[in-house]
């Protein structure tokens, strides 16, 4: 599974084409997740971009039912607004232009890695969300630490 982390400064050219920076592309592990992406709306908004293979993995079990269900309609817009996109022999992915409108995102993005995806975030916003966090990062490292299960941890 890819692990993307690290955050890079991007902007989106007029025929609405992303670079994905090398620096991500080779976190990916194209053989086990795929070589394209699925570009989703997340809760929050932003665009997110997941390995294709491990976007299908991540859905498998939300298609099971073959039957109408309440929840099934509640993830009618996850499926409608997801779109799969190929990066061309430059590394670039083309962002609908619906897409861009729904996620309020112009031409100015960081590329954010977020562990299993990568987040698009307007480059202000997330310049934001940094200033705003950064009093607390510490606590929330410590926090997060003291929530691990050492029997899950690799043996040194």
């Amino acid at each position: 599974m890819a692990v993307f982390v690290g955050e890079f400064e991007q902007n989106i050219d007029a025929k609405h084409r992303l670079a994905i920076p090398a620096a991500l592309r080779e976190q990916l592990d194209a053989e086990a997740d795929g070589r394209n992406f699925y570009l989703v709306l997340g809760p929050d908004h932003h665009l997110w971009l997941y390995p294709d293979q491990y976007y299908r993995r991540l859905i498998q079990p939300l298609q099971k039912n073959p039957f109408p269900s309440r929840s099934a309609q509640k993830l009618a817009l996850l499926f409608a607004f997801a779109r799969l996109v190929k990066p061309d022999a430059q590394g670039r992915v083309v962002l609908p232009e619906r897409c861009m409108q729904r996620a309020s995102i112009s031409n100015d993005l960081m590329l954010v890695g977020k562990g299993d995806h990568i987040e698009l975030w307007p480059a202000d916003e997330w310049e934001r969300f940094v200033v705003d966090a950064m009093p607390r990062y510490g606590d929330d490292l410590l926090d997060a630490g003291d929530g691990l299960d050492p029997a899950l941890l690799p043996d040194n």
